[in-house]
């Protein structure tokens, strides 16, 4: 009788907590789940599959951040943003080798473009470095109170792979 009543107590509990921790949560966070599964371009390449080191984030205009992931020798690979239009059409992205920071690529010396592919010849650990333009965060803080901003939207990166085809006879 008594673990029967535990078990009531215990769920009674956490229905309460669910139900109260509907009012609580980010209204955001939903916004931006499989943001890059869902907005981002696939590449028209059968071979190319679905990498899991693929994100979305909720960026506002000014931020920047980095995610890493690794590449393997032998696979082409194939890096597509997307993001939300209140942050306009520019998206600047690099590839950096985390090890020795070099950057890899820079879509700032190719015309901004948000898809890039690539074929690995030296496993390594990367990062992806995203800059969302606009005021930064500092210009827009005063007083130590950062106003909230409409200027916030996704950012997708799409990362698919394939196994580098073979070339010559």
């Amino acid at each position: 009788m008594k673990s029967f009543i535990n078990l009531l107590f215990l769920t009674f509990s956490l229905s309460f907590a669910t139900l109260f921790s509907y009012g609580q949560s980010n209204d955001y966070k939903p916004m931006c789940l499989d943001y890059q599964k869902n907005n981002c371009k696939y590449s028209e390449n059968k071979y190319y599959h679905y990498n899991e080191s693929s994100r979305s984030a909720l960026f506002v205009k000014g931020q920047t951040s980095k995610m890493n992931f690794e590449i393997f020798n032998g696979r082409d690979y194939r890096i597509s943003i997307c993001n939300d239009e209140i942050l306009g059409d520019t998206i600047e992205f690099k590839l950096l080798d985390d090890e020795t920071g070099d950057i890899l690529y820079d879509n700032a010396e190719d015309n901004y473009s948000k898809i890039f592919e690539f074929t690995v010849f030296e496993s390594r650990v990367i990062s992806i470095e995203i800059f969302v333009p606009g005021e930064t965060e500092s210009q827009n803080k005063k007083h130590g109170v950062l106003p909230k901003t409409k200027n916030i939207g996704c950012v997708g990166v799409l990362i698919e792979h394939m196994i580098t085809p073979v070339k010559g006879f």
